[in-house]
């Protein structure tokens, strides 16, 4: 009976030593509509400032509203995009986008401008009681020209141009006392949401695509488990970054297979956040540590990405 117990605490011993496979279903960033994408990169967006004042400043929204979208799809949030101006050039080509990657030091840049044609002022006028100065309410007819030209310094040395064309249908608020000039005046200065708007429909085209997989990583179900178990549960929250910072102290602690874990588990997390160079690198050293029966399908999902 003893021998039988020695043999059981072994078999259990060597079971908690042994690295598990704990699944998990992550979304993964694909290319945007448009074929560009911005990981790894920085970008600028840039506006014209031309002789009209009311295209520049409508512009000036457009540009926020875009530069915010893309930081929440690419940046997590986090305000990293640029915005500038620049008087409205001659001719637009790749010797401007050089000059603005310099300027602006955005791998990317996008060189926004947009033409507002003359309102037509609706004469559905609606009484409002909550001013005196405010009491009427008509809506509007803006027709609206918008360019936009984009240029990726690390890809190829050509610039993409992206054009539309809109009706905007703003709301507008006087005292009803304004002639029709002057009305046209008003919608043209009080277009910010409508420019947001505009900002937001262009974000759309290249914003990433976003697909299901399933992706498997390494944890030890033994006195290290919590140190393994935090990490994965921040890669199901998304966390990856703090998944990141969870398994990096793993990769110098315990055995040869423990630290060639935390390699693969690290190197699958950069290829999530499309890190593909750092997360090749990682997956090197977890060969020189250990043959993981995972690094086969890793091997060959940074292949298709290293390969273009």
């Amino acid at each position: 009976m003893k021998k039988l117990f020695w043999i059981l605490a072994a078999a259990l011993s060597l079971a908690a030593c042994s690295p598990q496979v704990y699944p998990l279903h992550l979304e993964v960033r694909q290319p945007s509509n448009s074929g560009f994408t911005l990981v790894g990169k920085t970008a600028s967006i840039v506006y014209m400032d031309g002789a009209n004042s009311v295209d520049s400043l409508f512009d000036r929204h457009a540009a926020s509203a875009f530069a915010r979208a893309l930081e929440a799809d690419y940046f997590g949030g986090e305000e990293v995009i640029g915005l500038s101006r620049i008087a409205t050039p001659d001719s637009i080509g790749v010797d401007l986008m050089h000059t603005l990657v310099m300027e602006t030091g955005g791998d990317v840049i996008f060189l926004l401008s947009s033409a507002l044609g003359e309102p037509a002022v609706g004469n559905n006028v609606e009484s409002r009681k909550e001013s005196t100065d405010s009491a009427f309410v008509c809506s509007a007819n803006v027709p609206i020209n918008t360019v936009l030209y984009v240029y990726d310094s690390m890809g190829k040395d050509e610039v993409a141009k992206y054009k539309g064309n809109a009706v905007l249908k703003p709301t507008v608020y006087s005292s009803g006392m304004l002639t029709d000039d002057a009305m046209k005046s008003l919608v043209l200065r009080n277009l910010s949401p409508e420019a947001e708007e505009v900002g937001l429909r262009i974000s759309r085209r290249f914003q990433s695509n976003w697909i299901t997989e399933n992706f498997s990583f390494y944890y030890f179900d033994d006195f290290s488990s919590e140190k393994w178990f935090a990490p994965l549960q921040d890669a199901a929250d998304g966390l990856l970054g703090k998944a990141v910072r969870g398994w990096e102290p793993l990769v110098k602690e315990g055995s040869n297979i423990k630290r060639a874990c935390a390699c693969f588990n690290l190197a699958q997390a950069f290829y999530l956040l499309g890190d593909y160079g750092i997360s090749s690198r990682w997956l090197d050293e977890a060969d020189k540590l250990e043959n993981l029966s995972q690094v086969p399908s890793l091997r060959k999902r940074l292949a298709s990405h290293l390969e273009k």
